[in-house]
């Protein structure tokens, strides 16, 4: 009997460290569906377009682009299109050392995109200060760029930076580059969705000195993303039908960016789930040998006035002695795994009070549920009965 408890403290101390996991893991990702990524990704579809096959010159691109952007544009059921290098969330980035004007200590990382103009309307992100990229930012025009919140708050301590410079160190042999900041944006996210928000740059796509033979255009569209498709292909088809495309539709590559977290809330929930039903189980197995154990002593309880509330309270109390035992051991244990789990974790701490105590009031629910069965089969035997046995 006391190995068979030893084995359910310890099954009860090892559902509670999964059940903390799952918990942990499922509302790191409810937490992560929550975040705002600072534009409106539905309803925008992403089209990547390789143009190899055409043997452009360098200096035939962006007007290949140009007409490709048109032809979007014109499409039914298109709100608005921009042509930009990367979109967010998508894994790809670049950064650069950069040092504002009138700073003489050590350049502190930027992120870098490149957009054409509409990108911040087709996007629904929010211009706060200064103006958008136009026509007049062409290849022969002064270097400008547009910054977002996070960039004025490292570089400029959170003030306004529009009209302000910065330069980036130029390759070897090369002067630096200045640019001159024209807009103020909300802040995006870049990378993915758990980073905190990054100091981005943004350039003029046209002032984009060696455009490759790839880029990528994101279109917003009246309808599902999906249903667009056909007619954006028609579009691109019809300056050349050799090139390449590929479609994202950005909702689906923000989900895509969570696999990881949704992958790891699924297996730490099952995990969480079995490991509770084994100690319930366990606890039940216990509870009814002990129940068959006390046979008599229930029986002599009965005989001389107790009642089936007390029994069951009899019954239980070692279910909840039990209980108490495994949650102590896998308090401390959870509290010790959670650190390898912190990393993984957004939004959370791996010894987060709320956490600890919805998951033991969950192994709560199953103990007593588990010893309530043969509590209560205990409270309706018949006293003589009980007292006849051996």
């Amino acid at each position: 009997y006391g190995l068979r408890r030893a084995l359910v403290t310890a099954q009860v101390a090892l559902s509670l460290v999964l059940l903390v996991g799952a918990v942990l893991f499922v509302r790191s990702l409810q937490k992560l569906l929550d975040v705002q990524p600072g534009f409106r990704p539905e309803g925008i579809v992403a089209v990547n377009v390789d143009i190899t096959s055409g043997k452009y010159p360098k200096e035939r691109r962006p007007m290949v682009y140009r007409d490709v952007l048109e032809k979007l544009q014109a499409q039914p059921g298109v709100v608005s299109a921009a042509e930009v290098d990367m979109t967010p969330i998508s894994g790809s980035g670049w950064n650069e050392g950069v040092r504002p004007d009138g700073f003489t200590g050590e350049s502190k990382n930027s992120m870098f995109n490149r957009y054409g103009p509409g990108y911040l309307k087709t996007m629904s992100t929010a211009l706060l200060a200064g103006r958008d990229f136009d026509a007049r930012d062409t290849l022969g025009a002064p270097k400008v760029a547009v910054v977002n919140e996070a960039f004025a708050k490292v570089f400029f301590a959170g003030a306004n930076p529009v009209g302000h410079t910065f330069r980036v160190e130029g390759e070897a042999g090369q002067p630096d580059r200045i640019y001159q900041i024209v807009g103020l944006v909300r802040n995006t996210k870049y990378y993915e969705l758990r980073e905190e928000f990054l100091p981005v740059s943004f350039l003029p796509i046209a002032q984009n000195e060696n455009p490759g033979n790839g880029t990528t255009w994101v279109v917003r569209t009246a309808g599902r993303p999906q249903d667009a498709f056909r007619t954006l292909k028609a579009a691109v088809a019809a300056v050349n039908p050799s090139f390449v495309l590929e479609f994202k539709v950005m909702t689906e590559q923000i989900a895509e960016s969570l696999q990881r977290d949704r992958l790891m809330a699924v297996l730490a929930g099952a995990f969480g789930v079995l490991a509770g039903m084994l100690a319930a189980i366990g606890l039940y197995g216990v509870i009814a040998y002990m129940v068959a154990r006390r046979q008599n002593e229930i029986g002599v309880r009965m005989a001389l006035g107790a009642d089936r509330a007390s029994v069951i309270r009899l019954v239980l109390r070692e279910a909840m002695m039990l209980l108490a035992a495994g949650l102590a051991i896998g308090i401390g244990l959870a509290l010790w795994a959670g650190q390898a789990a912190a990393k993984m974790l957004f939004g959370l701490k791996p010894n987060d009070a709320a956490t600890f105590v919805a998951a033991s009031v969950l192994l709560a629910v199953a103990t007593a549920a588990a010893g309530y069965i043969p509590a209560r089969r205990a409270s309706g035997m018949d006293p003589m009965d009980a007292l006849r046995m051996e």
